[in-house]
């Protein structure tokens, strides 16, 4: 087989002739090649000043999104992906044209974007195949225009094309995000003028807390104001949009402001903000917005008394995960001596596990799994399977063997098929377990209990088939 990086080279020492041949016989042998032949002999025939081989391009690229955009087939969810696959691919034709010609790929990205909706319209999406790769495009179309720019200045009006995809009312938001992350490729000046533009159509609005139309009409210029914002990375402009639609902002607007001024580095407005009562009022928003504060400012002295405190009062596993990774050797031997004398007292078992096992204390997390075994069933199976790892790797394999019954127990009881193959990876590592011949202690043995799965799942045949094993 020819490689792809000495084809271009060999074809250049071929004759005229040979090559008329070749291409001819490549002819009607299957139809992406009889498009992409097609877009060559098309733009043999153009004066683009490009040159034809980016012509080319661009016109296969535009032959397959019309043929996305106007085939009658319609792909339900789970057919989704045979549709994005080729929608994919253009996209990928797009970024290999954007290499050689950043132009024609520009103008091949506007348009798919601008034929979006019918791309849409040709699957359920449910699965968000197409908003993901919408998602993608926009951000390819700011990179190329962005590089183009560079190049040429004056090759488009930008602010006008970046307002186009703006204003596009589709109804499935794919641009949303394209001018609030527009801060390379427009000017500063550009934008500041833009800022203008929505603040004096804030101020024409009369009565916004009547008047419907008005309201929208705020709403409108306070979400463009809030994209500039970010644009600029302003911090007084963001919370200028925010101001506009609510002077004294709720728990959820004042997270939105402080997080950004968090990612600006302003951490004197953040405090400023973090100080308003109505953040304080809900309590787990205000403590986690507290603490990034703190973090960010390396504060990490009080950051750990605030997170130790946080888990004296409600000792759960993610609190713990949060004070141990900035606690030192002796603050986590405190706090591990802590959980060991009120883990009997705790109310979810899970936590008390995970904490036993992010301690350390592995023997004693297995002691306390085994002996309340029948309260981990609904436990979900990824942290049984973390558990199950930690256990092993400690040696722990009555422990072991606890998790691989309840993760057998839970695809059983619950019928999923689909899952068949892990039970019967599970039901076999039970059995490979079992000739060491462990204590089973207050257990079932694997004989008990392979005999009560085959009294109460026996008729799941296509189980036992899988796990090579009889079903009575």
């Amino acid at each position: 087989m020819i490689k792809m990086a000495g084809v271009s080279k060999k074809l250049q020492a071929l004759s005229k002739e040979v090559l008329i041949a070749l291409v001819a016989d490549l002819s009607g042998r299957y139809d992406d090649i009889d498009q992409i032949i097609e877009a060559y002999l098309v733009a043999g025939q153009s004066t683009d000043q490009d040159g034809p081989a980016a012509h080319a391009r661009k016109l296969h690229i535009f032959n397959k999104i019309e043929e996305l955009t106007t085939t009658r087939s319609y792909y339900s969810y789970h057919e989704a992906h045979l549709f994005s696959q080729p929608c994919v691919r253009v996209l990928q034709d797009i970024e290999r044209l954007a290499e050689t010609d950043l132009e024609q790929a520009l103008e091949a990205l506007d348009f798919l974007l601008e034929r979006h909706e019918k791309l849409f319209e040709r699957l359920d999406d449910s699965d968000g195949v197409i908003s993901e790769l919408m998602y993608e495009a926009e951000r390819l179309w700011l990179d190329i225009a962005t590089r183009l720019r560079r190049n040429k200045p004056h090759a488009r009006d930008w602010l006008a094309d970046v307002m186009r995809y703006y204003n596009f009312d589709s109804g499935y938001f794919c641009f949303d995000a394209l001018l609030g992350n527009s801060g390379d490729l427009l000017t500063d000046e550009e934008l500041y003028k833009l800022a203008g533009q929505f603040d004096n159509e804030a101020q024409a609005v009369q009565d916004p807390q009547t008047n419907h139309e008005d309201r929208q009409r705020l709403n409108c210029a306070s979400h463009g104001l809030c994209k500039v914002a970010k644009a600029l990375q302003n911090l007084a402009l963001y919370e200028r949009s925010v101001l506009l639609v609510s002077p004294v902002p709720d728990a959820r607007q004042l997270e939105q402001i402080i997080r950004f001024a968090l990612n600006v580095k302003d951490f004197d407005r953040a405090d400023y903000w973090l100080q308003q009562p109505q953040l304080k009022e809900d309590q787990y928003r205000y403590t986690s917005l507290a603490n990034t504060l703190l973090e960010q400012q390396g504060n990490i002295r009080q950051l750990k008394i605030n997170l130790l405190e946080e888990w004296r009062k409600f000792p759960t596993l993610y609190r713990m995960r949060d004070y141990w990774k900035y606690a030192e050797s002796c603050e986590q031997k405190q706090i591990t001596a802590e959980l060991m004398t009120q883990m009997e007292q705790l109310n979810d078992k899970d936590d008390v596990v995970g904490m036993l096992l992010l301690t350390g204390q592995t023997k004693t997390a297995a002691s306390y799994f085994i002996e309340r075994y029948t309260s981990f069933s609904r436990t979900y199976y990824t942290s049984l399977l973390d558990w199950l790892a930690e256990f092993e790797q400690d040696g722990q394999i009555l422990a072991v063997i606890v998790c691989y019954r309840l993760l057998l127990l839970d695809i059983l009881e619950r019928g999923f098929s689909r899952a068949y193959h892990h039970a019967a990876h599970y039901f076999n590592s039970l059995l490979a377990l079992d000739k060491a011949r462990p204590d089973y202690g207050g257990l079932k043995s694997a004989r008990e209990f392979i005999t009560e799965l085959q009294v109460k799942h026996g008729r799941k045949r296509s189980f036992w088939k899988e796990a090579g094993y009889p079903a009575k």
